[in-house]
């Protein structure tokens, strides 16, 4: 498995004389893709339906947990960078730490498949699963991960849709009243337009 690991992502990751413009999109995705996702949820949760704000809640729940699942997995597995094994290009400055698995693609594809799993918004999770994908391949491109390492953030992320899925009818009915009068409040306090920021319960 190892070696089939590193060919492949020797097959993956940058030559030397690699492509600027391809370089220049690995490094974009690789530090700022990933912010299009909370950005995006929180854009659903203010002008999106307010009836699918609860699976918006339990979407990130379980996003949550699957980061969780990393943190055991890094605990139980520990996989050297590539550059920390003297393999391939490296093309952007990395802490020296545990590869596996991605929490940037976990993040995202956990959020994705969320939105998806729990019909929130399966338009835009299949857009966020693909921005995971890119920031998959722009992680081994550049030389920080390993194939090995996304397969694992991927099977953390399906543990996440199904934790997201089941957690909600109990989020709706318990967590989203009070999740909703803390934002509610919030709004209030700040005297924010309700034009703009609409009040409508989603409980």
């Amino acid at each position: 498995m190892s070696t089939l690991n590193e060919r492949a992502f020797l097959l993956l990751n940058a030559s030397v004389s690699a492509d600027p413009v391809a370089v220049a999109v690995a490094r974009f995705a690789t530090d700022w893709l990933i912010y299009a996702a909370p950005m995006l949820m929180v854009g659903l949760w203010v002008w999106g339906r307010p009836k699918q704000r609860g699976a918006l809640l339990a979407t990130l729940a379980g996003t949550l947990f699957a980061l969780g699942i990393n943190q055991v997995a890094g605990l139980l597995w520990y996989e050297p960078r590539p550059f920390m094994v003297d393999l391939g290009t490296t093309l952007v400055a990395h802490a020296i730490e545990n590869s596996f698995p991605s929490d940037h693609a976990t993040f995202l594809w956990s959020l994705g498949l969320g939105l998806i799993a729990t019909g929130s918004a399966r338009g835009w999770g299949m857009l966020v699963c693909l921005f995971g994908l890119v920031v998959a391949w722009a992680r081994i491109y550049v030389g920080l991960h390993f194939p090995l390492d996304m397969a694992g953030s991927l099977v953390a992320a399906l543990i996440a849709a199904a934790i997201a899925w089941s957690l909600c009818p109990p989020v709706r009915r318990w967590l989203l009243p009070a999740a909703e009068f803390v934002y509610f409040g919030i709004l209030d306090l700040l005297r924010l337009p309700h034009a703009v920021f609409p009040r409508e319960k989603g409980a």
